[in-house]
């Protein structure tokens, strides 16, 4: 909240991003005084839309449902007839009809007022933190429900009013739960999309082929373009636990015992993927211990400063178990110059920040093994690093 203070009175965007407009969008909104910060709920009896995006993880915090059960009251006590309350939180399937609505009527009922009087409707977040943030919100496919026919046009006005809808049109689901469902089945996908490729890294070393080279040719296919390429794994708030909602909401919610085993093994692949990385720079470099190691980029994303749930962190956990002294350099993050790399044994590049990418070759010396753990040095720089003999390992290429 201070830093949002802050960023408001400055004019100046609360945390680092490369989207220019973002931060142009943010400045001409604070000197308009369109942004504002209220301190008391009590001033919602003013507002005619209410977005509710806060976070939800019941998979790591057994209070969650306790904590949105009393958020949702605390609002309902204050929303003014004709208002617009839009969740936009993930939440497990069912949270919204079976635990939400019974709180919102118990405020009501105190109120005497109708849930009819208020608009409420579900529409999950789209966006891509990065370098196109704002486009992401505006330029994107969204899918809402409503409470009911009401607010299922309250939504779709209020969505409208900023998308570009006709490019990219609005799907409109049919219960605020099918809209759940939707927001963890596709994140269940994405997480399932990455897992497949993890242990067709080893195999396609056994083989003796460019893992990388096979991704690009298959990729051609409309079909088939979306699948991953291998990387040094998953990270952020959505797709290390999404998927476990299902199973979660079966249980919890509805009461029913139905089991996700590819879920389960998604969520699994998914969080040891680091350490298949890890076994790679073991068996080339044999001994880590006491090695002076260089870890370039720690956020769980490109082109952002976010570190939740790194996949980086990880791995570096994995690296200082066997004695090895880490330095880390991450340009959205730390904004020191990238140190020298005659300085360590080892460099591993995690994390494809545009300013990482645009690293001179200049930075490369004969003393470090490199390792490129998410395909981020270009052709350029792999074909100097291998016609000058560099000790050079790239996660998805055949090495010996």
């Amino acid at each position: 909240m201070k830093n949002l203070s802050l960023g408001i009175e400055n004019k100046q965007l609360p945390f680092d991003s490369l989207d220019k407009t973002l931060e142009q969008k943010f400045a001409y909104s604070s000197f308009k005084n369109k942004i504002n910060i209220l301190e008391n709920l009590r001033s919602l009896t003013q507002i005619d839309i209410i977005i509710l995006s806060v976070s939800f993880d019941f998979i790591n915090n057994r209070n969650a449902f306790k904590n949105i059960k009393s958020l949702i009251q605390l609002i309902s006590k204050f929303l003014k007839k004709g208002s617009l309350l839009l969740i936009e939180t993930t939440l497990p399937p069912g949270t919204f009809e079976k635990i939400l609505i019974p709180e919102i009527n118990k405020i009501f009922l105190k109120r005497k007022i109708s849930i009819k009087h208020i608009s409420i409707g579900y529409s999950y977040e789209r966006i891509m933190p990065g370098k196109n943030y704002y486009s992401s919100i505006i330029n994107n496919f969204r899918c809402y429900s409503g409470y009911d026919e009401v607010a299922k046009k309250r939504v779709r006005q209020f969505l409208k009013s900023f998308i570009n809808y006709k490019k990219f049109p609005l799907s409109e689901l049919n219960s605020i739960t099918e809209c759940e469902t939707a927001k963890i089945l596709e994140n269940s996908y994405r997480a399932s999309n990455i897992a497949l490729i993890d242990e067709w890294v080893n195999y396609a070393n056994l083989l003796k082929v460019d893992l990388l080279n096979v991704i690009n040719s298959i990729k051609l296919r409309t079909t088939h373009s979306n699948i991953m390429r291998p990387g040094l794994g998953v990270g952020g708030y959505c797709l290390p636990k999404d998927g476990l909602f299902a199973e979660k909401s079966s249980k919890l919610i509805f009461k029913k015992n139905i089991n996700f085993p590819f879920i389960k093994l998604t969520t699994k692949v998914n969080k040891e993927m680091p350490r298949s990385s890890f076994k790679i720079i073991q068996n080339k470099v044999q001994n880590l211990r006491s090695k002076q190691i260089l870890i370039i980029g720690t956020s769980y994303k490109e082109d952002i400063d976010d570190e939740r749930n790194s996949p980086s962190l990880l791995l570096i956990k994995m690296l200082k178990k066997k004695g090895s002294k880490i330095s880390t350099y991450d340009p959205m993050i730390d904004k020191s110059f990238v140190p020298k790399s005659n300085k360590f044994d080892i460099v591993i590049f995690c994390v494809a920040h545009d300013k990482i990418k645009k690293i001179p070759l200049k930075f490369f010396s004969k003393r470090p093994y490199y390792f490129d753990l998410n395909n981020i040095l270009d052709e350029k720089k792999i074909s100097f690093l291998n016609k000058n003999n560099f000790k050079l390992t790239i996660l998805g290429r055949y090495y010996e």
